[in-house]
């Protein structure tokens, strides 16, 4: 492996990288951003404090920071931390009047005069993250990605213009240079969607493919999840994504951190037909060498230089900058480590000689300087700049949050070589909509958003009782070296962050007379729903067993979902050795269902009404329901 120089690292000989003599004229992004930057201003959102932030490049200082809530958030008598607003995407309209922002918690779109910092707001639906502002600066497009829509609202008026419908969970916005259409990613499918901004119909939907095994486990390969960015590259109509790939297709015990989770990043050419895919193989095998010859994880951000001839790409978990030669479709630089965590975001100067970096957890903004004047590419840290006054997130979810999301192995030992982060399959804490191939069977990967408390024992099988217990998946999947012991203080903050600061989704937007109906058919003693979903989390698992003694009463069901072939569930045993059935599965929480499928414990049923059909006659009586009522039930659900 190559090994990963801290501060600076210089391409490889006979690249080009002089810059272009002209400033670039636009320094509006063309595509969802959480930082952006002017000349005078830099301007970036502030998910965990419910505000935007001003900045001073010159002077590198606090300008101010608007409040899009009453208040900033604060722990409640429970100690869990939910922000009312928690702010996502800016995008400055092209005259750098206004500053729109999105509010994923809140489903507003924010309108920000920058001159006298007034906020108008619209709603817009359930938990808005992408923002992208037309060309002529008359329309404002929002991804809401619970909805599954993009919602235009007029620039003048902040009234709804109207909506179009696309595939799940629409994240990232972007403009395409060849025809103008409004492009859209989808976080946990491998779909890009290609809208006309003025019809707002959709005119192309385009699949990055999944990568097929190639013979050895640590090169590159899996199912396509997390496209957290597209970007187009100037001069020329080449999108470019980013993205991880899942190797879902190795099972335990040789899955591990080589073979877990590839950083990618995907280029589509004229017309949306997929090129290449660009991601770190290993490099200790003859004839393999891999486009990034560092391992780096969590690609979130993509910045073109206006000469295309630059790509810099913000690596979230590893925590690292990473330039790529567009060009030569090869790695020329990596800057590790950023002096901040959880970086999420990227802005260039308008001169394109400093990159601004949106670090999340540490409240900053990391300070880059790129050097191309000897025709290569040089990175070096230059500062960083304080973006809040205070942070009122407590410092044990910040340092939890900083674990969740860190896959920085020179500053805890919870993965080898930069690979895997809890994050990397926990996508936003949720989940990443595949099937791993684990030693007690096919296992869907569960949600963490709402936490853990109340919903009982953990694992499908019941197989562990508390988060900590998670040191296991630490040590396995992610190649960590944890222990209960040793590591106690960090698994207490993971559990902390897991626990308190994780909010539930926002459900989607649902007809209140439907879910009403539909929740009167869940509680019929006759369909059964609410036999084993009780309580205020929806399970009974736990029930008669308190303090989740695994020696104690474990409510386990057979719901006629066991798998047996081709990778079968097995009986097995939990962390304390008690047997656990092959086919006896725990009851999952229904809160916060609609922002986690696929459903079941092996991920066979894609959406929720599936699930009635898999199990009908197989929990209570469900047969027995209409058509009509299943809709209902459906509605329902979708609202938990």
């Amino acid at each position: 492996m190559k090994v990963a120089f801290a501060l600076i690292m210089l391409a490889a000989c006979g690249d080009n990288f002089a810059p272009n003599d002209a400033t670039p004229a636009v320094v509006r992004p063309e595509h969802s951003s959480s930082i952006v930057a002017t000349t005078d201003a830099i301007y970036v959102v502030n998910p965990d404090a419910d505000s935007v932030s001003i900045l001073d490049p010159s002077e590198r200082a606090l300008l101010g920071e608007i409040l899009l809530a009453g208040a900033h958030p604060a722990p409640a008598a429970d100690g869990s931390y939910t922000p009312a607003v928690l702010p996502r995407a800016l995008a400055l309209s092209p005259d750098g009047t206004t500053l729109y922002v999105t509010g994923m918690r809140s489903g507003l779109l924010y309108a920000i005069d920058v001159a006298t910092r007034e906020v108008r707001s619209v709603a817009v639906g359930s938990e808005p993250v992408g923002v992208a502002v037309a060309p002529d600066g008359a329309t404002v497009f929002v991804a809401c990605s619970q909805d599954d829509k993009i919602v235009a609202v007029g620039a003048a008026d902040l009234a709804v213009r109207g909506s179009v419908a696309v595939a799940s969970e629409p994240w990232a916005l972007g403009w395409s240079p060849a025809d103008g259409s409004l492009l859209v990613t989808h976080l946990l499918t491998p779909g890009v969607t290609a809208i006309d901004p003025a019809a707002l119909t959709v005119r192309n939907t385009w699949t990055i493919p999944d990568m097929a095994p190639r013979g050895d486990k640590r090169l590159a390969h899996g199912q396509v999840r997390g496209l957290y960015d597209i970007a187009a590259r100037p001069g020329s109509e080449e999108l470019w994504v980013a993205h991880v790939m899942l190797g879902t297709d190795t099972a335990q015990p040789d899955l591990d951190f080589e073979s877990t989770v590839f950083p990618s990043v995907s280029v589509l050419r004229a017309g949306g037909a997929f090129h290449v895919t660009l991601s770190v193989d290993v490099l200790d095998l003859a004839g393999i060498d891999g486009s990034f010859g560092d391992i780096v994880s969590g690609p979130h951000a993509i910045a073109f230089t206006s000469d295309g001839a630059l790509a810099l790409v913000v690596d979230t978990n590893s925590e690292d900058l990473l330039a790529i030669d567009a060009d030569h479709e090869v790695e020329s630089a990596l800057l590790r480590p950023l002096p901040g965590h959880m970086p999420e975001g990227i802005a260039l100067s308008p001169d394109e000689t400093v990159a601004y970096i949106d670090e999340r957890n540490s409240g900053d903004v990391a300070v880059v300087k790129i050097d191309r004047t000897s025709g290569h590419v040089a990175l070096s840290v230059d500062g960083t700049i304080p973006r809040l006054a205070a942070d009122p997130m407590p410092p044990s979810l910040r340092l939890g949050q900083h674990l969740f999301y860190s896959a920085n192995s020179d500053e805890f030992p919870i993965t080898k070589n930069h690979w895997v982060a809890c994050a990397s399959c926990h996508i936003e804490g949720r989940s990443d909509a595949v099937t791993w191939r684990f030693a007690q069977g096919p296992r869907d990967t569960p949600t963490n958003a709402g936490g853990m408390l109340g919903t009982g024992f953990l694992f499908r099988t019941a197989d562990r009782n508390q988060v900590a217990d998670y040191w296991h998946t630490i040590n396995i999947e992610q190649g960590g070296t944890f222990g209960p012991v040793d590591q106690a203080d960090l698994l207490a903050a993971i559990t902390t962050y897991v626990n308190r600061g994780i909010p539930l989704p926002v459900p989607p937007t649902t007809d209140p007379a439907l879910v009403a109906a539909g929740k009167a058919i869940f509680e019929r003693p006759d369909v059964g729903c609410s036999g084993c979903h009780s309580g205020t989390r929806f399970t009974d698992s736990g029930d008669g067993n308190p303090t989740l003694d695994l020696a104690g009463t474990i409510n386990l069901h057979d719901v006629g979902t066991c798998v047996t072939a081709p990778f079968p569930d097995v009986a097995h045993e939990d962390v304390a050795g008690h047997a656990r059935d092959a086919c006896m599965f725990d009851t999952p929480s229904l809160s916060g269902l609609a922002s986690s499928p696929p459903y079941l414990h092996d991920g066979s049923a894609p959406t929720i009404r599936d699930v009635l059909e898999q199990t009908r006659g197989k929990m209570g009586d469900i047969t027995r329901i209409t058509a009509s009522d299943e809709d209902a039930l459906v509605e329902y659900l979708r609202s938990l």
